[in-house]
């Protein structure tokens, strides 16, 4: 029988493979592997107690700047960099693929403020 503290780290495991696959691919796990990866990573985060935001709608807040940037809160530096820097060469008012001003302005504050926060909690 797994404790409830290994089950923690499965799911924190899950997360980052999660957030580093994105990085890399540009889709998901669940969208790789189908519908039973899902299933079962639904189940562990479940068992941990945390919900995904995709099962709460109703609560995202579309300025939340790890929603702007489609990462999880708990994504290392190195994912939400290059969250922001795949975000930025899309967007990019003259080299991007989607040239959008105000998109490339949001997803540079909300890196901004990430990062800025978790500089607050390390010096704090």
């Amino acid at each position: 029988m797994v404790k409830k503290s290994g089950l923690g780290s499965i799911a924190k495991a899950w997360r980052e493979a999660d957030d580093v696959v994105r990085q890399v691919t540009g889709r998901r796990l669940g969208e790789l592997f189908g519908r039973a990866f899902d299933l079962y990573g639904e189940e562990i985060l479940e068992k941990v107690g945390a919900k995904d935001a995709k099962d709460n709608e109703d609560t995202i807040d579309f300025d939340d700047p790890y929603f702007i940037l489609d990462v999880r809160k708990g994504a290392r530096d190195i994912v939400v960099k290059g969250a922001y820097r795949s975000l930025a060469r899309e967007y990019h008012p003259d080299t991007g693929k989607k040239p959008d001003p105000k998109m490339f302005q949001k997803v540079t504050e909300a890196y901004k403020k990430i990062m800025a926060d978790r500089d607050s909690k390390k010096e704090g």
